[in-house]
């Protein structure tokens, strides 16, 4: 058996386990049970709705040091302990070292882990400094070819740039600063000839008002279930930096990004360096914001050129087979 270690709230949305569900259901086609660890109940029905059941630790999300986890893996004997949470300890993984394989899903080289398997599938993720884990037995696992994107997700073709009459928005899974009423209320009315696909996370806390807002060229898609499919159908996307970036990237949807974590800082200073994204920079605080957004918005759709450079740069960075890279290594030890 697989277990994954992941919570999902409205104060840290759905990313985390949003990804590790990919890496679950990768592990279940390799023929894998696979068993959900959460601190509460607040991400089951998530979880439990593609096809996983949890078990709930009764503890706070925000204190892994003091949740029984050791008890869940005696009570569960498996054979890979993934971990996805910024609040871990080196304690943390140092006390279970003996008792189970670990992975940690890492995103911002904050410590050095006791772990088995090291992923950070991030765009800066090969560029950050893992020298410390030359003498541990810990294999890095880094960069977008490590990206955990579900099966829909693989192998996308070539996507066809053409005039701007679809544009994604998405802000993440508990949209904590409200930007998608705000895009709502001043963006989406100034562009009648264009509809907005707004997507609205499992978590999000301003739903009935982002519902009581839709117009004729808004269309709300709540807990959507074919993704990549809409996002196909898109000729660009304003989004949150988090994880839905490489999933743009795969579909090769030209993508306006802006940051609203400061975990999200690293990622979107490489998809700027590299040509590969729009930023517009930190949503938290800033007046002008919304202007700045807008007007990125419309330079985009107005260039051409720059967009088919964009998608054929985003695919080239992320082909959507990663979690199977990641099972590919972390489960060749499991079947030996």
């Amino acid at each position: 058996m697989i277990l994954i270690r992941a919570d999902a709230n409205e104060i840290i949305g759905t990313g985390h386990v949003m990804r590790c569900l990919s890496i679950a259901r990768a592990f279940a086609m390799s023929g894998h049970d696979v068993l959900f660890v959460t601190a509460d109940h607040m991400g089951d029905g998530l979880i439990n709705s593609a096809g996983f059941k949890t078990v709930c630790l009764d503890s706070a999300w925000t204190e892994m040091d003091k949740e029984p986890i050791k008890e869940i893996i005696d009570m569960h004997p498996s054979s890979l302990l993934i971990v996805d949470s910024y609040h871990v300890t080196e304690d943390y993984f140092r006390r279970l070292s003996n008792n189970i394989r670990l992975a940690y899903i890492d995103d911002m080289n904050s410590g050095v882990w006791d772990v088995d398997y090291l992923i950070n599938y991030n765009i800066y993720g090969s560029t950050l400094d893992y020298s410390s884990y030359k003498t541990k037995r810990t294999t890095l696992l880094l960069g977008p070819d490590y990206a955990p994107l579900r099966q829909e997700f693989q192998d996308v073709p070539e996507h066809a740039i053409k005039q701007v009459t679809n544009v994604l928005i998405s802000a993440g899974g508990s949209d904590p600063e409200n930007i998608t009423e705000k895009i709502m209320a001043n963006i989406c009315p100034q562009m009648s000839n264009v509809k907005f696909h707004i997507i609205v996370g499992a978590l999000n806390p301003w739903l009935n008002r982002i519902k009581s807002m839709a117009k004729r060229n808004t269309i709300i898609h709540i807990n959507e279930k074919h993704m990549a499919n809409m996002m196909q159908k898109c000729d660009i996307a304003i989004s949150a930096a988090g994880f839905t970036l490489y999933e743009l990237c795969a579909c090769g949807i030209p993508t306006i990004t802006y940051t609203l974590a400061d975990n999200q800082m690293f990622a979107i200073k490489d998809f700027k360096k590299k040509d590969i994204m729009i930023s517009t920079g930190d949503c938290r605080d800033n007046p002008e914001f919304i202007n700045q957004l807008a007007n990125d918005l419309e330079d985009l759709c107005n260039d051409y050129q720059l967009r088919k450079e964009i998608s054929l740069r985003m695919q080239k960075l992320v082909d959507g087979n990663g979690a199977h890279r990641i099972v590919q290594t972390c489960g060749s030890v499991l079947y030996k």
